[in-house]
């Protein structure tokens, strides 16, 4: 996947992914072949495979560039104050994301999620810092899974729950999580 600073990569990116989404709102992802994605972004084949290669990697490029959560730098480590307020952030960001996350549940591709978001929290140097190295691929790929799986789980059952709800469950699920220091 292209990822350079060319302006005009950078632009046939953005239009390549806008008309993905576009088309997943009438077809499934499936049925969405090369050709109908080059024609609605108004891009040539070429473009599209010498930026993307794949659809999948479309997908990875919009969760990645639009749709991922990031811990605010104050949520550094797994105090137990810091954490809550991760499941606050998260679960707001599950409530604003919801129309992406219905399309890729919708797809059966949420996994795309789990994915971009285990590897944007393990690149976040102060997320889950106050651990070692070897703890902390364990602690924040079972963080990534709860909270896709959370995520899932919110669109399957109408998207009905609010950020309240969604946060007391999450920090209450991840309760036994390993906290350095109680707050």
């Amino acid at each position: 996947m292209y990822q350079g600073s060319n302006k005009s990569a950078l632009l046939s990116q953005k239009l390549i992914s806008e008309a993905l989404l576009r088309l997943l709102e009438e077809k499934t992802f499936n049925d969405i072949s090369v050709s109908d994605l080059c024609r609605e972004a108004q891009v040539s084949r070429q473009t599209f495979y010498s930026l993307f290669g794949t659809k999948e990697n479309v997908i990875m490029y919009e969760l990645s560039h639009n749709c991922c959560f990031l811990p605010e730098e104050k949520d550094t480590s797994c105090h137990s104050a810091m954490f809550r307020s991760f499941c606050e952030g998260y679960s707001r960001y599950i409530v604003d994301k919801k129309h992406i996350i219905s399309l890729l549940v919708r797809n059966d591709m949420i996994h795309f999620l789990y994915d971009v978001q285990y590897k944007s929290l393990m690149d976040c140097e102060y997320f889950i810092s106050d651990v070692s190295d070897d703890s902390r691929v364990f602690i924040v790929d079972f963080i990534a899974s709860g909270m896709n799986s959370i995520a899932k789980n919110y669109i399957l059952t109408g998207a009905k729950a609010d950020v309240v709800f969604l946060e007391k469950l999450m920090f209450s699920l991840y309760g036994g999580l390993y906290f350095k220091n109680y707050t």
